[in-house]
């Protein structure tokens, strides 16, 4: 398992109040169930795969079986929405 630093953005961040936290996941996709498990029921969001924008150092990513290494950094920034 990787621990890889997550940054949230946007909805997600207003919705759980977590600007950023710790996480292990050996592949990007374990990234959204380690998060579900440590935020539990502040994830009022959805925080879903399909939904977020993710950035893994620095790089668009949208592949749930991302690779991941200690020390990687992920941002996940909630969908555009306008009104």
């Amino acid at each position: 398992m990787a621990k890889v630093k997550v940054k949230l953005f946007g909805v997600y961040r207003m919705d759980t109040h977590t600007p950023e936290l710790e996480l292990e996941a050996e592949k990007l996709g374990g990234v959204f169930d380690a998060l579900h498990e440590t935020l539990g029921g502040r994830t009022e969001s959805g925080l879903r795969f399909k939904d977020a924008v993710i950035y893994v150092n620095g790089e668009s990513c949208r592949k749930k079986s991302t690779a991941l290494a200690d020390g990687d950094e992920i941002w996940l920034l909630s969908p555009a929405s306008g009104g």
